[in-house]
């Protein structure tokens, strides 16, 4: 892969990113409970809050990025959950002021994802979509690996204190480092171009809602990996929370160690295929817990299951990207990262009421029917833009009002020009 400057640069930003929130985000129900004498159920609803709250925020930010650009959008999100975290240091034992404070810290920080995963669709051609969004993978998980061990060393060297000082301080530094890498912002409104033209664009583009229904339902199976298999291998599967922890561990590493490689291999792949593939290696091998929850029947379907989301997440997220005109990446991928974000709140739901009503056995199934469900999703999106000649318009001719363009004006005679899109500064050549 011919490597961009621009992408090594937002790979840093979110390496650094993943290592610091990511790490805050797996320590903050513990840290309610320990430092704010949090309930259990205060906890669960301080997450289901964020979760809620979270995708539209994160919709809501690609589209902003759109008009304001990218790194404006970052700096501000990045920043400001910063100083959220910060201020978590002056909460007390109060655990109503602690619990908002993260809600809002979740809800702001979901337009800074949306910012970035439309910067890799800004600087680099489709044709290699999918390995930049491996790449910025590789990176973020890069940031998952480091982020646990560093999170112990400042609670060994401190207290909780110590520990949201140590995150809020990685935060400020990814708000730096982005003011430093990352291209300036250029003026990126459309003339002529509404908000609701925009909106109407993407809620209308059939391709694009079947793609985020099969990236709901593919992110839900992921999320099950991530949220319920943890909670039915120490209830159900009788392995101790350490245990656990040790056979997780294995699926960062693998992704951080392959994640390139497979998308090499696979880069002359039909996206098709490749997503196809990719969810039912995620789904499916839920099965063999039907038959076995011996040790080694985890470790098969850990492995198998890191290597359909290193098929499938990239691949995915390439797809909306090349879908997308060039001035709606942000709108676009913010539904990509909404649907993630979704998905992240209704899989444990589902998962975990479905294990007390009906049993482990049912939950697996469930998520292999959802695997089913969001390949054919998947290529009921690929097959109508490929039938499409015009990507982002579901099949339907748009002007330019619909498209967010204005006719430019000829400035010496008033006469309209011929109508065309106007580039974004970052995709001018």
């Amino acid at each position: 892969m011919e490597w961009d400057p621009v992408l090594g640069r937002a790979a840093v930003v979110h390496l650094i990113s993943g290592a610091s929130f990511s790490t805050f985000w797996s320590y903050a129900g513990v840290w309610a409970i320990e430092a704010l004498g949090a309930t259990t159920g205060q906890v669960g609803l301080m997450f289901l809050l964020s979760a809620v709250l979270s995708p539209p925020a994160a919709w809501l930010g690609g589209f902003v990025s759109d008009a304001v650009g990218r790194r404006s959008v970052l700096v501000s999100s990045t920043g400001l959950q910063s100083l959220l975290i910060l201020a978590l240091c002056l909460v007390g034992h109060s655990a109503a002021w602690g619990i908002t404070l993260v809600v809002v810290a979740g809800v702001v920080w979901a337009p800074g994802r949306s910012a970035v995963n439309a910067v890799v669709a800004d600087v680099t051609p489709p044709e290699r979509h999918d390995q930049a969004y491996a790449a910025l993978r590789t990176a973020n998980n890069l940031g998952v690996v480091v982020g646990p061990p560093l999170a112990a060393l400042l609670l060994f060297l401190g207290d909780w204190t110590a520990f949201l000082l140590g995150i809020a301080v990685l935060g400020a530094l990814t708000c730096g480092l982005a003011v430093r890498l990352l291209p300036r912002d250029g003026v990126r409104r459309h003339r002529g171009g509404t908000a609701a033209g925009t909106a109407r664009v993407v809620l209308t583009d059939t391709s694009l809602v079947l793609l985020l229904v099969a990236t709901l339902l593919g992110f839900m199976v992921y999320m099950s990996f991530e949220t319920v298999l943890p909670v039915v291998a120490v209830t159900s599967f009788g392995f101790a929370p350490e245990t656990w922890g040790l056979l997780y561990a294995v699926n960062p590493m693998v992704v951080l160690l392959f994640q390139m490689p497979l998308t090499r291999w696979t880069r002359t792949w039909p996206p098709s295929v490749t997503l196809s593939l990719g969810v039912l290696l995620m789904g499916p091998p839920f099965l063999l817990f039907l038959i076995s929850h011996h040790m080694a029947a985890v470790v098969a379907v850990v492995l198998v299951f890191a290597l359909g989301e290193m098929l499938w997440v990239p691949t995915m997220q390439a797809t909306v990207a090349r879908l997308a005109p060039p001035h709606l990446h942000g709108a676009y991928l913010g539904g990509y990262t909404g649907s993630q974000l979704l998905a992240w709140m209704i899989a444990p739901l589902t998962g975990l009421r479905l294990q007390e009503a009906l049993g482990e056995r049912a939950v697996w199934i469930f998520f292999t029917a959802l695997s089913a469900v969001s390949v054919l999703a998947g290529l009921a999106a690929v097959r109508r833009r490929h039938r499409t000649p015009t990507g982002g318009s579901g099949g339907r001719r748009t002007d330019h009002r619909d498209r967010g363009d204005a006719p430019r004006t000829d400035d010496r005679a008033g006469s309209p020009r011929s109508v065309r899109p106007v580039p974004s500064p970052e995709n001018a050549p």
